[in-house]
């Protein structure tokens, strides 16, 4: 960002915020002596917010692999690098924003360095936007203003009128020159799906793009949505119509909580006092008026509206560029960013990439006593049951005999062929259902090859219902319905990811989608395609363009990636997700049905470097994640237990472990962090580090000995 100048004093001398980042770190260097470990102890990467403060040179090496600007985001010039305790030649992260250095400097000034604001003043708005003039986004603001002059010819036009390249334009693309409303854009079938009423509603918001119509618009989506045109309710691409229908009221900032994060800043910062309530057009109207108070009235609207995602930036999302993959740079000019990531989690045995993992779930993927989104509920609820519980559902739920054709427009049965992709012949699955599970005794249903439970029948002009006899065993099933009619309650933890663990059986089946058998009563087996836990969170975070999903793999180097993946390797990739310039869809062998990636799910990999070395990860998988070493850190040991040095002790072990064999291989942290007694370090002897160093070493007892010193440990 160029228009933040803020310049700080340090040690008697001025300083910008990456330059007094790097003199605080190299001071810190110089008085402390650190080794990296510590160095990126002190220094954590949540200071920065998405990069390491510190990095050594080896994983600058591998970022540039996969993001050419890597090298620009780090101080690497000669006089730059720092070199720590252990030889370790380290840089600092260049960038820096009003959010994240502040978090530095208090950082800095609880390790007792002093640091001062020249001024000690905040730049107020309009200097900011006055600097903002200087350097505008011009190609974004032309697009948007064109977009908006587009659409605005049609505000006193009938409906019908209506071209259907500018409805597809204004609601279907994830960017047309206002925003981008990826991940939660909208699909080419659930535009063609509402392409009767679209016309219609876009009139209703172009005559009054008021609070109030974006009510009744998001009650026609929920409607929408219940009749299975929407997967999921579009808010972003909703308020985006909004925006380009009235620029003077509404920003380009179309996500809710953005706006809100930005009102509270404002407030912490500005003392605005802008009421935090309201839908998102009364939100946008609160955030326009206190920005334009502070003397931008007679400013262009459209340059207003950029400098307000500007804002945005600049405050809540530290400035940093590594907050927005580089492929992606142009969609941060069109107000929303995907921030998906692939990353993998490498190091040896014991130094906490479980830990990391479980924490990284806690903090980003995990939501506490939140009320569920209904259809994301349902759909959940759905999937737990098979074809024939689904119609005890609708029978029971309907309390009367249905035709097949009613049966199959019921909303549960609808949402389980949704689940399954099944766009045809749903009638067909529902008559073999209730054929199969048809009562014994039925004089109007001919079908041999029944299943358990027996409890459906047919009167003569084809109604179905369950037999009255049959109903006392279908308790379960009247309570389910009461649940699901009842709706999702509000649950202390809701889970957005999913836990898988690779190894050499593991295959595409599994991850991807597959043919599953299914056996009856009679033993009689047949086949049909069950998605797998990949495909499955997928669709979880289609559902859920809002929020962030992980798919979470362990032991990622021991399974068969070009097995596991197949085809879906280049989909994985962060500009070939759902919604990007580049985006891809492929066909499923299986199901035969396209599928793409979307842009809010994560997936994050760990990979024990003792089982298999970094130089024999697959190339296409090196190519398409970010490697993030997770290292042995001895600060988290006790210190002196019963005399023994247990740093000491392991980072002695390790020193030798790396000599004899290489680093890949020493011993982690974790493996003592409990030992709190020479009874406590024995038991961890015997049962962790020697088995570990037998497996190393293929039982070479000499080197073992080695290892430990000779001391005598070892008796044979």
């Amino acid at each position: 960002m160029p228009f933040d100048n803020t310049k700080y004093i340090f040690n008697q001398k001025e300083y910008g915020k990456g330059r007094l980042v790097l003199a605080v770190i190299k001071q810190y260097v110089n008085d402390v002596n650190p080794n990296l470990d510590e160095l990126k102890n002190a220094f954590p990467s949540n200071l920065q917010g998405s990069l390491d403060v510190v990095i050594s040179s080896r994983e600058l090496s591998r970022k540039r692999q996969n993001s050419s600007d890597s090298k620009n985001r780090y101080f690497t010039k000669n006089d730059e690098s720092i070199t720590c305790s252990d030889g370790e030649t380290i840089f600092v992260s260049r960038e820096w924003g009003i959010g994240n250095i502040n978090r530095f400097i208090a950082k800095a000034k609880g390790l007792g360095y002093e640091v001062k604001v020249m001024g000690e003043n905040t730049k107020t708005i309009k200097e900011l936007y006055d600097e903002y003039k200087k350097d505008p986004h011009d190609k974004w603001i032309n697009a948007y203003k064109a977009r908006c002059e587009q659409l605005l010819k049609y505000k006193n036009k009938e409906p019908g009128s209506f071209d259907v390249s500018l409805l597809r334009d204004i609601w279907e693309a994830p960017n047309n020159g206002i925003a981008n409303a990826s991940p939660g854009f909208m699909s080419k079938a659930e535009f063609d799906n509402l392409l009767d009423e679209l016309p219609i509603i876009t009139s209703k918001i172009l005559q009054n793009p008021s609070p109030e119509t974006l009510s009744e618009v998001i009650s026609w989506a929920k409607d929408a949505q219940d009749k299975g045109k929407f997967k999921s309710i579009k808010w972003g691409v909703i308020n985006r119509v909004f925006s380009a229908a009235n620029p003077q009221g509404y920003s380009t900032i179309i996500n809710e909580k953005f706006v809100v994060s930005l009102i509270n800043k404002l407030n912490e910062l500005y003392g605005l006092g802008i009421r935090p309530g309201g839908n998102w057009a009364e939100l946008n109207i609160g955030l326009m008026k206190a920005i334009k108070a502070q003397g931008l009235q007679n400013e262009d609207v459209f340059v207003v509206n950029t400098f307000t995602w500007k804002l945005y930036v600049l405050l809540v999302k530290n400035e940093s560029k590594a907050n927005v993959a580089p492929h992606n740079e142009a969609l941060v000019e069109q107000g929303e960013s995907i921030c998906c990531k692939n990353i993998i989690y490498y190091g040896p045995p014991g130094t906490g990439k479980t830990y990391k993992l479980q924490m990284l779930l806690k903090n980003n993927y995990t939501d506490n006593k939140i009320l569920p989104d209904r259809k994301i509920w349902l759909s959940d609820e759905v999937d737990k049951l098979s074809w024939h519980e689904i119609i005890i559902l609708v029978l029971l739920d309907h309390g009367k005999p249905m035709k097949v054709a009613d049966i199959v427009s019921h909303e549960y049965y609808k949402i389980k062929a949704e689940i399954n992709e099944r766009g045809s012949n749903l009638q067909q699955t529902a008559w073999s259902a209730l054929q199969s599970h048809a009562v014994p005794d039925s004089s109007t249903v001919k079908y041999s090859a029944r299943r358990e439970p027996s409890v459906f029948n047919k009167t003569e002009n084809s109604l179905w219902f369950i037999e009255d006899d049959q109903k006392e065993q279908l308790d379960e099933y009247k309570n389910l319905l009461v649940l699901l009619k009842a709706g999702p309650k509000q649950e202390n933890i809701i889970k957005r990811y999913e836990f898988v663990t690779f190894h050499q059986s593991y295959g595409y089946e599994e991850f991807i989608e597959g043919l599953r058998p299914i056996t009856n009563s009679d033993g009689d087996i047949s086949y049909e395609v069950k998605p797998g836990v990949f495909k499955s969170v997928c669709r979880r975070a289609e559902s859920d363009p809002d929020n962030q999903y992980a798919i979470v793999i362990d032991e990622i180097n021991r399974g068969n990636i070009s097995k596991i993946f197949g085809e879906l390797i280049t989909l994985v990739e962060i500009d070939k997700r759902a919604g990007s310039d580049n985006a891809l869809t492929v066909t499923l062998p299986y199901s035969g049905k396209p599928f793409s990636v979307p842009s809010n799910i994560d997936i994050i990999g760990t990979m024990n470097t003792a089982d298999r070395s970094l130089m024999h990860i697959d190339v296409a998988l090196r190519r398409r994640f970010d490697f993030k070493e997770i290292r042995t850190k001895y600060e988290l040991i006790s210190g002196d237990v019963d005399g023994v040095n247990l740093k000491r002790m392991l980072y002695a072990i390790n020193q030798r472990v790396e000599l004899l064999l290489d680093r890949d291989h020493i011993l982690g942290h974790a493996l003592l962090m409990n030992v709190r007694s020479i009874d406590d370090l024995e038991h961890t002897f015997k049962t962790n580090i020697m088995p570990l160093l037998e497996e190393y070493f293929f039982e070479d007892w000499d080197k073992i000995n080695q290892v430990l010193n000779n001391n005598k440990f070892i008796e044979e």
